[in-house]
């Protein structure tokens, strides 16, 4: 019986971290409306960048590096995006505080105008990313993840 409760609660309370959390495919939908209001392209392609959340401690690991790796794949992917016909970028993530240790070391020095970059997380780090990314000449946009 012990067991049946814990794995009760286990669902319960894994249940209760999404609750309120929109999908991916409505915050998609919301970031090509925000690119076709923008832009006036009816069907505009959006380059879709995840920023993934590996737990407490390896997110703490990253921080404390500056983004590390994922900084420095999220900077290629973002220069490729300046030269290309497609400058609209979604970034999607799901700690706050890892995505903008990943997006500010990323976007350092860059020069992005042009690039539209919409960000969908919630808002606690909302501001200061978005100043990371407008210092870099790119337009920026915000989608709340929640409800």
């Amino acid at each position: 019986m012990k067991k049946i409760a814990i794995v009760f609660l286990i669902v319960v309370l894994s249940g209760c971290t999404v609750a309120g959390k929109k999908k991916d495919i409505d915050i998609y939908q919301e970031a090509l409306t925000v690119v076709a209001m923008s832009s006036g392209d009816v069907e505009p392609e959006v380059t879709i960048i995840n920023i993934p959340s590996h737990g407490v401690l390896p997110d703490q690991l990253v921080i404390g590096l500056g983004g590390g790796a994922h900084a420095q794949q999220l900077r290629d992917i973002l220069i490729e995006l300046k030269h290309t016909e497609n400058n609209w970028a979604l970034m999607i993530g799901d700690n706050p505080s890892l995505d903008y240790a990943v997006i500010a070391n990323a976007v350092k020095e860059l020069d992005l105008t042009g690039v539209q970059i919409v960000y969908s997380n919630k808002d606690s780090k909302r501001t200061k990313i978005g100043q990371a990314i407008k210092q870099t000449g790119a337009e920026f946009y915000f989608i709340d993840r929640q409800y």
